[in-house]
């Protein structure tokens, strides 16, 4: 016991661990492919689960199919998941968005988003873009 120099006794906190024991959502999609059902379902994420299902050419009607029935409770959806799908190794890297350096360039020169400068860029011609380039070069101090 120690006590301050009001002569107050100063309590020792106890530390209480506030992680919550949640899976990763990719953990899910491996209990999946080895066919290993897992004990709860705490943490599953149906959303990251369709996105990486519909990453393959092979599962992505299954995706799709999940898609079409959203509103099914966590246990339903892996389950579907878990039973229709053979055992297999589902790993696929995700697709991830490109940006070009004309993209880039597009959408300083113009000031709008990567969606609508990918647009410009298959309208431009290449006297355009290199128009646009030379502004580019010149605001950042290139030669």
């Amino acid at each position: 016991m120690e006590i301050d120099l009001f002569g107050n006794i100063i309590h020792k906190q106890q530390e209480v661990d506030l992680t919550i024991d949640k899976e990763s959502p990719f953990v899910y999609m491996n209990n999946i492919s080895n066919k290993k059902y897992p004990e709860s379902l705490n943490g599953y994420n149906s959303f990251l689960t369709n996105l990486g299902f519909s990453q393959r050419q092979d599962t992505v009607i299954f995706a799709n199919e999940m898609n079409k029935y959203a509103d099914l409770n966590d246990k339903e959806q892996f389950d579907f998941y878990f039973y229709s799908l053979p055992k297999k190794n589902y790993f696929a890297k995700w697709a991830k968005k490109m940006k070009t350096e004309d993209t880039q360039m597009i959408m300083e020169y113009f000031k709008v988003s990567y969606k609508i400068a990918k647009q410009y860029e298959k309208i431009l011609k290449q006297k355009q873009l290199e128009q646009i380039k030379k502004w580019y070069e010149s605001r950042l101090g290139g030669k």
